[in-house]
């Protein structure tokens, strides 16, 4: 019988913990609500044995200009490697190393996954090639939590990765900038018009993008750029143009009556714009439509609060006073049953 639940209820620490003390051998399927990604992790003995990551392989193959998006498109699993191999793109121990490597840059940030599913099931499995690991899960959850500490500290420095950076007037001041390989790699990237996301995005490792990013900021290197008005005021179009935009696009899915999927689409959107009122109005709608009239009556209470259109502010106290009644009316025929 398989092990599922959502994160929110069996953090990734206890399952991890849970599959190590009792020598498990299986799958786990994870799902990120937020990133809208799919993992597929597999244990031997209570030790982690390999991770799918074949598409992040080609990925990193063609960043590197070794391989071409056609001549490996077509290519799944063993084939792909045995593919590398064959050709001489990379020895096999080299393969494995670069494996290894992107494994690391992939098992640590799953342990801040907040918002997401898993499903842990007893099965044979087979790795292909060589790339079989044994990674011992007590190692991997001491050095998650390292990384969370120290991530907590680097968010205080640096709250969004949508932000831009700059280098800073000051460095010309500096006598020496002692920087390592990877601080000038990112040094080179930061003009202004990337976002943190971006840099990630470009150089694939993102504890040790931020990490870098970190250490460049609190001593004066690089730091937010200033960003004009015009600029703002575009960024808040452009806000507005896609949440209008969303917000047309679920008409199809209300009409369809598929209430659930426009919570979770609703509730995606909630988390990049927290403060929008018609995204948290609308949401109340999908909710009081599902009968979860808490989640209903919660979320129109912040709406009231966050919208300034008196009109709008009249029909949501009116939405208000008729859904508390009726769940009144619903809890007092319940206890009078």
């Amino acid at each position: 019988m398989p092990i599922e639940a959502p994160i929110s209820e069996l953090g990734l620490f206890e399952l991890f913990q849970l599959i190590s003390l009792t020598d498990k051998r299986g799958t786990l399927s994870l799902t990120d609500y937020e990133s809208k990604k799919n993992y597929t992790i597999y244990f031997k003995d209570g030790k982690l044995a390999y991770i799918d990551l074949i598409d992040r392989l080609k990925e990193e193959m063609q960043r590197r200009d070794l391989v071409g998006r056609e001549e490996i498109s077509s290519l799944k699993g063993e084939g792909f490697i045995d593919y590398i191999i064959e050709k001489q793109v990379m020895t096999g121990n080299t393969f494995k190393v670069l494996f290894e490597k992107i494994v690391e840059e992939v098992i640590y940030p799953l342990f801040l996954i907040k918002s997401g599913y898993f499903s842990f099931e007893e099965s044979d499995f087979s790795v292909p090639g060589s790339l079989e690991l044994e990674m011992k899960i007590e190692n991997i959850i001491l050095e998650a939590a390292r990384r969370m500490d120290e991530m907590s500290k680097m968010e205080e420095v640096i709250p969004s990765r949508d932000i831009l950076l700059e280098v800073s007037s000051e460095i010309i001041e500096m006598e020496q900038v002692n920087l390592d390989r990877m601080e000038w790699r990112i040094l080179s990237l930061i003009d202004g018009k990337r976002t943190i996301t971006e840099l990630i995005a470009e150089i694939g490792d993102e504890f040790a993008v931020l990490k870098s990013l970190y250490g460049m900021i609190m001593t004066g290197i690089i730091t937010e750029k200033r960003i004009a008005v015009d600029d703002i005021l575009r960024g808040a179009r452009k806000e507005e143009d896609e949440v209008e935009m969303k917000l047309k696009e679920l008409t199809g899915v209300w009409n369809r009556r598929e209430y659930e999927k426009g919570i979770q689409i609703l509730s995606e959107l909630k988390c990049r714009y927290s403060d929008d009122p018609r995204i948290i109005y609308e949401l109340g709608y999908y909710y009081l439509a599902s009968g979860k009239f808490m989640e209903a009556i919660s979320e129109w209470n912040s709406c009231f609060l966050l919208s300034k259109e008196e009109k709008r502010k009249k029909e949501i106290k009116e939405n208000l006073d008729l859904v508390t009644e009726l769940q009144k009316k619903i809890f007092n025929r319940e206890v009078s049953r």
